[in-house]
């Protein structure tokens, strides 16, 4: 005979499903409701502009507010290729040796 054994399922923690709110204008995000000891982020739907809501223990809100601003989209960074090193390097030495010749003279 052998002893039976329940099936424990792995508890799985379920991720919290972050939606976007939208706003309209400050006046509107400071009038937005939640629970103290939260945090929420306000997008404004007339600015290119986003809230910062938090709330205390006490559920006092403070609210900070951001304006976005487009960044530009970086340069690739340009790299010279061997054989371009060796020719500069080359010329590099040349201009280095008749500038201790200039010297000598």
């Amino acid at each position: 005979m052998y002893p039976i054994y329940p099936t424990v399922s792995p508890f799985v923690p379920q991720a919290q499903q972050q939606t976007i709110q939208y706003v309209n204008g400050k006046q509107s995000a400071e009038s937005y409701q939640m629970p103290a000891n939260s945090s929420v982020i306000l997008m404004d739907s007339n600015l290119p502009r986003f809230y910062l809501k938090q709330t205390d223990a006490s559920g006092l809100a403070t609210i900070r507010s951001y304006d976005f601003k487009e960044t530009e989209q970086e340069k690739p960074a340009e790299y010279v290729t061997k054989s371009e090193f060796e020719s500069f390097k080359a010329e590099m030495k040349g201009v280095a040796h008749e500038s201790v010749n200039d010297v000598r003279e």
